[in-house]
């Protein structure tokens, strides 16, 4: 009898994605569309110019090179799993210089010493985490006292408000989907409503719950259009579940129509939870 490995993580694994191209590109301008208003609420936690950084889940290196202009003084540590992404941001970031470290390996269970950072930043990471407890754990090892840890995740239940209404009940079917497959696969899309509690059951104190919006009033529909595309953010779900196929290409279909409305918008919400480690 053959048993199939956990998966380690929720994310797209090498080779599931039809198009990583189009995903990356969504990532990129995913990150500098919220990143101001990110990098305000982090300077409001108490990050200096001079930190020693964690970032959990550094995928391609997008938020890494903004978090470097944060810290001109300190040093970033990237921690990410998958050696794929890891070897993109090596590209990317080739001109950094010493301040970065990148480092091939999991929140689960890091190589990276006690005691070592004053902030950690997990950008829609957690919601991937087979063992969210867990790696909630590490941080909190990873972390000075007085440190503090900011994860920005998501609640599928309240992400966000299309107007006019796309008028397709298979939006939400859509959605439900997304949120299905997650949990088979060891995510969660809901993270952010437990974030509070597991933080404190980890030992932090001081926990703290804002969030960022981002919409297409503020930035333009063609910043927000690469999130709105459920063909190319869904296909490898379709490819999972092919009974969710008809719900994607309705809502897809619906999409299409919605965007030529003159008065269409759409507005995305991030959560940030954050919360500090206890003094020694």
């Amino acid at each position: 009898m053959t048993t199939t490995a956990p998966r380690p993580t929720s994310y797209y694994l090498p080779g599931e994605h039809p198009k990583p191209e189009n995903e990356l590109a969504r990532l990129a301008r995913q990150a500098t569309l919220s990143w101001a208003k990110e990098a305000n609420l982090l300077r409001a936690y108490g990050l200096r110019a001079d930190h020693d950084v964690l970032e959990v889940g550094s995928g391609p290196g997008y938020i890494s090179e903004l978090m470097l202009r944060e810290i001109p003084e300190g040093t970033l540590t990237c921690l990410e799993l998958e050696e794929h992404l890891m070897d993109y941001a090596r590209g990317y970031l080739a001109d950094a210089g010493p301040r970065l470290t990148l480092v091939n390996g999991s929140v689960l269970d890091s190589p990276l010493a006690d005691e070592s950072f004053d902030l950690a930043y997990a950008r829609l990471v957690i919601q991937h985490v087979p063992g969210p407890e867990k790696a909630l754990a590490e941080i909190h090892r990873m972390l000075r006292p007085g440190g503090r840890v900011v994860i920005a995740d998501v609640n599928d239940e309240v992400w966000g408000w299309v107007s006019p209404d796309l008028g397709t009940p298979a939006f939400q079917e859509v959605l439900q989907a997304r949120i299905d497959l997650q949990v088979e696969r060891g995510g969660d899309r809901l993270i952010a409503r437990r974030l509070p509690r597991l933080l404190r059951e980890a030992g932090f104190t001081d926990v703290r719950v804002d969030a960022v919006l981002v919409s297409s009033d503020e930035f333009g529909m063609d910043d927000l259009r690469p999130q709105m595309d459920f063909r190319s953010r869904t296909a490898a779900m379709v490819a999972a579940k092919p009974e969710s196929g008809p719900a994607v290409e309705a809502t897809a279909d619906a999409v299409d129509e919605w965007v030529k409305d003159e008065n269409a918008s759409v507005t995305m919400l991030m959560y940030l939870i954050s919360a500090t480690k206890p003094e020694a």
